[in-house]
């Protein structure tokens, strides 16, 4: 779940994969007599509620601690997916899938959402949102390195396209790390990086699990952990002094970004063609940054816009590739 903290990617450059902020993996395709009107609606709907996420959760981090956010989240998420996941699975095989899922789930739910949470807290919600449609280039280089998959010239020059233009919006706000902005730049790539290797590593387990089960299985083990880690930080937050702007906002991350988009998401890869729903997903970073621009408020630049755009132009070259 990159991107909403888990923005998500469907089927980015090695073929498996997701958003934070961000979505799940690949299905397997839809019978052909399914109507896919309906799937058509669910994609567009996952990419509006992900896609606004960023400024929903960055208007929620004005009152709220992002550890306490992320406690929110990871509470919600663990209970829908543990009654979830009973409800579909034998009992006694849970703790061999948990066991299995555990890598992703520190990877993908852990290390992303806290560090999406803590990086969107510093930077602005529209870079936010550009960087981690870096994902399918990060998805490209860790498989490249585990030989999993060739760069050729044409994957290259969408790698250091992309990359160009991520130092330039990194650097829209100042070039020294105690740039608060900068920082929180960092960070989301850190959160992009945990998440592109849970998409490699959970490869293998997406395929023996389903990607339903193995994201539930992932979000459990790496949710608990969350819960663990920021049970402090929801202790001390005052939350009687959040406003009901502050708490509808909160409330829109949990439920919205974090139950209802994966629903609508495993709606619509079953009745389209993987391949589709990922255009949808594509379409993510330009959504949630208009959204931004237009109803929260930042300021649009024009280094924004040439960074974005070779971002997005690097990430299509390296996925054509």
């Amino acid at each position: 779940m990159s991107g909403d903290g888990a923005s998500a990617v469907a089927g980015p450059v090695s073929g498996a994969g997701a958003s934070a902020g961000a979505g799940p993996g690949r299905a397997a395709q839809a019978p052909a007599a399914a109507d896919p009107r309906p799937g058509y609606l669910a994609a567009v709907a996952c990419t509006l509620i992900w896609g606004s996420n960023y400024s929903i959760a960055k208007r929620a981090l004005l009152e709220i601690d992002p550890l306490a956010i992320a406690w929110a989240r990871a509470a919600a998420g663990v209970l829908f997916f543990g009654l979830l996941l009973l409800a579909r699975r034998d009992r006694r095989a849970l703790p061999a899938g948990l066991l299995r899922s555990a890598p992703l789930g520190l990877l993908g739910i852990f290390a992303n959402q806290l560090l999406f949470m803590s990086g969107l807290k510093r930077t602005s919600a529209a870079h936010s949102a550009i960087l981690i449609g870096m994902l399918p280039v990060f998805v490209l280089l860790i498989s490249a390195v585990g030989r999993q998959e060739r760069v050729n010239a044409l994957k290259l020059a969408g790698i250091m396209t992309a990359f160009i233009g991520v130092c330039l919006i990194a650097l829209e706000h100042g070039a020294g790390l105690e740039s608060s902005s900068l920082q929180g730049d960092l960070l989301t790539l850190a959160g992009v990086l945990a998440f592109a290797g849970y998409t490699v590593v959970g490869k293998p387990v997406l395929r023996e699990l389903g990607p339903l089960d193995a994201t539930a299985l992932a979000f459990i083990t790496g949710g608990t952990g969350i819960l663990l880690v920021t049970a402090p930080a929801a202790a001390r937050q005052d939350w009687q002094s959040v406003s009901v702007q502050g708490l509808v906002c909160l409330a829109a991350v949990v439920f919205l970004s974090t139950i209802l988009a994966y629903l609508l998401y495993y709606f619509a890869v079953a009745r389209l063609d993987p391949s589709k729903v990922a255009t949808f997903m594509y379409l993510q970073p330009i959504v949630a940054a208009l959204i931004a621009f237009s109803l929260g408020g930042e300021r649009l630049t024009g280094t924004f816009l040439v960074g974005g755009g070779l971002v997005l132009a690097g990430v299509l070259l390296a996925e054509r590739g």
